[in-house]
This record gives structure tokens, C-alpha cells and sequence, in this order.
């Protein structure tokens, strides 16, 4: 028996079959469930957790070759073992360059198949182990336990490979930043340090000298150059953190920057090149910002090339436990106490609370229980007053869903109706847009 039971997607047309491997497969410890065509396959793995597939290269009218690209986009990192006939061998051959683990050919021999189905697994749990590790930052584990979080850190993994800016919408507390150096870390600039910069914490001359620098004598108290963030970012990423704080003046010299790759220190004459990726972050709607007048509409335009929504924890209750027993774990003192562990109620109070202050607001109030219990059992009564009352208010829900609407809308305006475009620039999937297009009474008809 397997330590941990795995799950096998069969895929072939012929029913029988399905059931009859599947029984081999039951049998030696593992789980399986059967797709007799391209479309319920797809389904199924949107739907279910695969670990790896058996897919036969023909099904029916359909061609299973043409379904491997389709599985791999949705799961890059997930192992697919096609099953060939005779005389398929330069197919199979196809498949692999396709992305396919390995191949078989019929007859399927049992011992053959558990062999290549082992090799699989070792080889997905290996990725498995490295996408855990790389999906820390700051500490803090990206945990993806959610539907919700698997698919933006699938989505962000993508985005990760190119240099594309990203603008990352969420509420304060929500791990705007963590998603950037997940992306970051997955990049090619990952040997750089990413440079940080939140706009909210510098009044406008500040953050104007802080960005691009300034010369020597280019206001008094100016004795030496100074090199700002935009040069001190060369060859990595620069994360620009509530972008929606920032001045309209200096969001003209950001434009430039982005557009000409090049910046003007203060007081100089000289533009100097930069070569960096942007990616930016705000918990307002810049849609709305835009109609005040406090946003202008072609950096948004530059920005948003990509766009990731990070969802508050309250939208994302998987979450929560993992992210809490990690805090925990974060707060071991030393000794013996350091095992500290949450009892049941506790556990289910804090999954119905609803978090307004998200990631941050969890982070201290685990925190907060650890140091005050006396015990190795962490109880209600050690929880701060507000986890304890059953769900919490908000406090920006509203304005998340608002600049989602607006986001949507926007895009759907870009892409001229077209749903499938609005979709893919959203970086979602059709079923989950016509899911938020319900939400929104936006529906057509």
C-alpha cells in the first residue's frame, strides 16, 4: 500500500477498460477515476486532485495527442503516461517531446505500469517539494490549499517566465507582497534581490527622490549623488506597493519610465537605461481613482498588462488552519512549550471568524495566544476578543468586488465582447469568468 493514497485519472473511451485497470490499480493501494473523453477529462482535473495520468492516444474521434497540451497548460507539473497501440511508436515518441512522462505500449503489462506510475509519483513529489519551498517569502508560506490560491500561484508561475508588468489587486493585509516575490523568485531576476517600495509610506517630494535619485547640489542638503530605486533595481524587480497612494505627478515620470526604460535622476541632464520588471500592488480601485482624477489612465493601461487578484482569507477559508499552525509553529519559544498546539474549538473558531485584517491580522493574533497561553493547548480563551466573535465586518470587501466589476468590465470592452480574450486577458478561465459575470449581473440577455 502507498503511504498516502494517489489518484489516477484514466483516460480512454472504452469503458470497460477503465474499469478493469482501475480494479488492478485499487487493488495495489491507489485511487482512480475514469474519463472517457478529452472534455470529461478536463473536467476532472479541474474539478479533482490528480497525481498522474494514464492516457490512451486514442479516444474514439478524438485524438489524445491534441488532449496532452491542453492537461499540461492546465497542470504544468503533472505527470501523463500515454498508452499506445501497436504500431503508434513514433506517436508515442511525439508525445514525449509533447511533455508526456513516459509511454506504454498495449497489452499494458501491471508490473510495467506500477513501475513507470512509481517513477511518476517520485518524480511529481520532487516538484512538488521544490514549488513548496519556492512558495515562501518574507517568511510567510503562500499556502494553497484554497482552489482560489492554486490557481493564482499557477497563474503567477506563468506570468513568472516573462517580463510583462503585473499589477496585483487585494485588500491591505491579503500577501500582495508575498505573491510578488513568489513571482519574483520563480523569475529569471531571481538571483537579484527584489527592491520594495510602498508609495503610502513617503509624502511626494520624498518618494519623487526615493525612485529616481537626484544629483549633487539638486536642493540644498544634497552634498553627494544619490542613486534611487530605479537604478538600484538593474537586473531585478521592482515592486511598487500601493501604487494607488501615489501623487499624479510622480505617476507621470513612473509612465516614462516604464515606457522609454529610462529615468532622469533629480537635478540631472542625463537619462540613465534601466533594465528591471515592474510589478505593482493596491487595495483601492483604480477605476474609481481614475474617474476622481487621482489616477491617470495610461499608467493603468501600462501597468495592468497582467493582473492578479489576491483573494481576502475570509473568501479562502482552506487557508486559514494551515496559515495559523505555521504562525504557531513561527512562534515556538524555546523549551518544551515550543509543540504548542490549537485544540478543536479553537481551530473552528478561528475558521469562522472572517479576518478583516487578513494574513496580518491572523499572523498577530496567533501570535498573541502563544504568548499568553500556559499551556501546550492553545484555548479559546487564549484567542484576542475579536477572533472570538463569529464572523467578522469587512472592512473593504465592497471595494475589492467593486474594481473587480470594474476590472471585468474594462476588459471585456478591450477584447470587444469576446469572452474567451476578456478571459485570457484576465488570466482566468472562461467557467470562472461566466462565474463572476453572473455575480455581477453582467450576463448578456
Amino acid at each position: 500500500m502507498l503511504d498516502m493514497q494517489k489518484t489516477v485519472l484514466i483516460i480512454d473511451d472504452r469503458e470497460r477498460l477503465c474499469e478493469s485497470l482501475g480494479a488492478s490499480l485499487r487493488e495495489r493501494g491507489y485511487r482512480f477515476i475514469s474519463a472517457y473523453n478529452g472534455t470529461s477529462a478536463l473536467e476532472s482535473l479541474a474539478k479533482e486532485r490528480v497525481d498522474v495520468v494514464l492516457l490512451d492516444i486514442r479516444l474514439g474521434d478524438e485524438n489524445g495527442l491534441g488532449l496532452l497540451p491542453k492537461m499540461l497548460k492546465q497542470n504544468p507539473s503533472l505527470p501523463v503516461v500515454v498508452i499506445t497501440g501497436y504500431g503508434t511508436l513514433e506517436i508515442a515518441v511525439e508525445s514525449i517531446k509533447l511533455g508526456a512522462f513516459d509511454y506504454l505500449q498495449k497489452p499494458v503489462r501491471i508490473d510495467k505500469l506500477l513501475k513507470v506510475l512509481e517513477n511518476a509519483l517520485k518524480l511529481s513529489g520532487l516538484e512538488e517539494e521544490n514549488r513548496r519551498l519556492r512558495s515562501t517569502a518574507h517568511g510567510i508560506p503562500i499556502v494553497a490549499e484554497s482552489a482560489a490560491m492554486r490557481d493564482l500561484l499557477a497563474r503567477a508561475a506563468r506570468l513568472a517566465s516573462s517580463d510583462l508588468p503585473i499589477l496585483i489587486y487585494g485588500e491591505s493585509g491579503s500577501g500582495k507582497e508575498l505573491v510578488a516575490g513568489y513571482i519574483h523568485e520563480n523569475s529569471s531576476r531571481a538571483s537579484m534581490t527584489m527592491q520594495t517600495v510602498n508609495c503610502a509610506a513617503f509624502p511626494e517630494s520624498l518618494l519623487d527622490n526615493e525612485l529616481f535619485g537626484h544629483e549633487r547640489g539638486a536642493f540644498t542638503g544634497a552634498t553627494s549623488v544619490f542613486r534611487g530605486v530605479f537604478e538600484r533595481s538593474q537586473r531585478t524587480t521592482l515592486f511598487l506597493d500601493e501604487i494607488g497612494d501615489m501623487q499624479i505627478g510622480i505617476q507621470a515620470k513612473i509612465l516614462r519610465a516604464i515606457q522609454n526604460k529610462e529615468i532622469r535622476r533629480l537635478g540631472g541632464s542625463e537619462t540613465i537605461a534601466i533594465d528591471l520588471r515592474f510589478i505593482a500592488a493596491t487595495n483601492k480601485n483604480l477605476d474609481a481613482e481614475i474617474a476622481a482624477g487621482k489616477f491617470r489612465s495610461d499608467l493603468l493601461y501600462r501597468l495592468n498588462t497582467a493582473t492578479i487578484i489576491v483573494p481576502p482569507l475570509r473568501d479562502r477559508p482552506e487557508d486559514i488552519i494551515p496559515l495559523a499552525r505555521h504562525f504557531l509553529r513561527e512562534a515556538g519559544v524555546p523549551g518544551p512549550q515550543n509543540s504548542k498546539r490549537f485544540d478543536a474549538e479553537t481551530e473552528s473558531i478561528l475558521a469562522a471568524y472572517d479576518w478583516p485584517g487578513n494574513i496580518r491580522e491572523l499572523k498577530s493574533a496567533v501570535f498573541y495566544a502563544a504568548t499568553i497561553s500556559m499551556d501546550q493547548s492553545i484555548l479559546p480563551s487564549d484567542l484576542p476578543i475579536m477572533a472570538t466573535k463569529k464572523g467578522g465586518t469587512p472592512e473593504i470587501g465592497s471595494i475589492r468586488e467593486s474594481f473587480e466589476k470594474s476590472l471585468i468590465q474594462r476588459k471585456l470592452l478591450e477584447a470587444g465582447g469576446n469572452k474567451r480574450r476578456a478571459a485570457e486577458s484576465l488570466s482566468m478561465s472562461r467557467a470562472t469568468l461566466y462565474n463572476k459575470l453572473h455575480k455581477y449581473g453582467l450576463l448578456d440577455g
